[in-house]
């Protein structure tokens, strides 16, 4: 499946149906993982939850991936299935698109691409990532205040 960023504008926010939709699947359920390596795309899409769930499957471990600034602190897959890929992503000529969210059933919100300052691979735990967010660059963070406020926006009353 050729996956295409034409058309999606960085810092709004996009949910799962939607970007199924654009892209071409037949439903959302096959872009339900955290890492989406696409066939025939060169490209790596991240989505990302801060807060996840606990009482479901994310109890066994729970991953601790945030956003600080203008850097993704991301902790990669427990079975370890894209890290040799994302740490040769330069040299394989792929890109890593983020979709970042604080909490599950909420929209993501789109970065762009993101690029690897920084990992280390592990074995017995989830690997460990540091990736420098493109659209954040030099500038502050507004999109993740509204982000880590957005159930207290959304609780709001009109004025």
């Amino acid at each position: 499946m050729r996956v295409s960023f034409n058309g999606l504008e960085i810092g709004k926010r996009y949910d799962r149906p939607f970007l199924a939709r654009h892209w071409g699947y037949e439903n959302h359920y096959a872009i339900a993982k955290g890492v989406l390596t696409p066939r025939g795309s060169n490209c790596i899409v991240l989505f990302i939850t801060r807060e996840k769930d606990t009482g479901t499957q994310y109890d066994d471990y729970q991953y601790d991936d945030f956003i600080e600034g203008e850097f993704l602190y991301w902790e990669g897959e427990k079975r370890h299935r894209t890290d040799r890929r994302i740490v040769h992503v330069t040299d394989n000529g792929d890109e890593i698109h983020l979709f970042y969210r604080e909490h599950r059933r909420t929209p993501f919100t789109y970065y762009g691409p993101v690029v690897l300052e920084d990992y280390q691979l592990l074995t017995e735990e989830p690997s460990k990532f540091i990736f420098r967010i493109s659209a954040l660059r030099g500038t502050p963070n507004p999109l993740q205040d509204i982000e880590e406020h957005a159930d207290e926006i959304a609780h709001l009353e009109e004025t």
